[in-house]
This record gives structure tokens, C-alpha cells and sequence, in this order.
């Protein structure tokens, strides 16, 4: 029974060891980079005046800039600075997480003209929207450039965000993207 097993085994190593002078090789030419692509990797990050009073805020891996504000009354706000790719997930959804951050109910595409208005934001079209209730108001700035989305937000007691809105708006004018060619 070996033996049969030992000339297969025999005969398969003879087969593999053919000489094949014939050698293959391929040749895949590189992509070529977008100048988007080259954009989003070497992007440029915005850079603001902050205002008066703001203190360092909370630190996340998906802020770029966090601010708190804070009164004798204990009340408070949160301002943040964040980016995303493209769009961002969209105004409408967007917005209803907002509203939805501060105890609103979900709006529908209609009812964005409720909360959305137009704003410039470093030379630039972009959207604010704003939504309160009696105890909770958000003000968000959203600009669109250089293939992502940039949000610019404050949340936090309404009495508080209403002193603060003046330094708020004082922010959203400072932004600016030195040194880059932004589209």
C-alpha cells in the first residue's frame, strides 16, 4: 500500500521540478489622486477667534474645537466645532437630532423653514439654524467646503444662550481658512 503512495509522491515532485523558463510578470499603473482626495487628506482646519469668557470644553475625537460657558446661576452651554465627510448626514436629519437634543419633537422637510434660515460663514453660504423652548436653545452653523461639512453649534439653558448669541455670531464671523485654496 506505501508503495503506490511513495511513486505518486515520487512522480509529483519530479512534475514540479520542470524547468519553466518562462517567467510572468504585470505591471498595475498607479491611480492618479483627485485633487479632492489630496484636499481631504491634507485638510485644511479652520481657524477662529474665541470669545471672551469661553472656557475650554469638553474634548471628543469628533470635535475640533470645544468651548463651555458657564453663570453664577449654574447654567450652562456647550459650544462645539466638528466636521464630516460630504453632507454630514443631511440638514433634515441633522436638525430633528438637534430639536431632539433639547426635548423638541422631529420635524419634517416642510418644517425646516421653522429653524433654518442663510448665514456667511468665512466668505462662504452656509446654514444656521436655531430652535428653543423654554429651558433648552440651540444655535448651529453648518458651512460646506472642501468636500465636507463643518458645524459650528451652541446648547444649553435658553437664558444663558441668549447673552451668549452676540458671542456666538462674534465666532461664526471670525472663522477663517488661512493658507487654502477652499472651494
Amino acid at each position: 500500500m506505501w508503495l503506490p503512495v511513495c511513486l505518486g509522491t515520487i512522480l509529483l515532485w519530479i512534475a514540479s521540478c520542470a524547468d519553466s523558463s518562462e517567467i510572468s510578470s504585470y505591471s498595475i499603473p498607479k491611480e492618479k489622486q483627485s485633487s479632492r482626495a489630496k484636499d481631504n487628506l491634507e485638510m485644511t482646519q479652520p481657524i477662529w477667534d474665541v470669545p471672551s469668557g469661553w472656557k475650554p470644553g469638553k474634548e471628543s475625537a469628533m470635535r475640533v474645537g470645544s468651548f463651555a460657558v458657564e453663570d453664577e446661576n449654574g447654567s450652562a452651554l456647550d459650544i462645539s466645532i466638528s466636521n464630516l465627510l460630504g453632507d454630514g448626514g443631511g440638514l433634515l436629519s441633522n436638525v430633528n437630532r438637534w430639536i431632539g437634543q433639547i426635548g423638541m419633537s422631529a420635524t419634517t422637510e416642510g418644517g425646516l423653514t421653522n429653524y433654518v434660515s442663510d448665514i456667511t460663514v468665512a466668505g462662504k453660504s452656509a446654514t444656521l439654524v436655531k430652535a428653543s423652548n423654554q429651558e433648552q436653545t440651540l444655535v448651529a452653523a453648518i458651512l460646506k467646503t472642501g468636500g465636507r461639512s463643518w458645524f459650528f453649534k451652541m446648547i444649553g439653558e435658553s437664558g444663558l444662550a441668549e447673552k451668549e448669541q452676540a458671542n456666538f455670531d462674534s465666532l461664526l464671523q471670525s472663522v477663517r481658512f488661512e493658507g487654502s485654496e477652499e472651494e
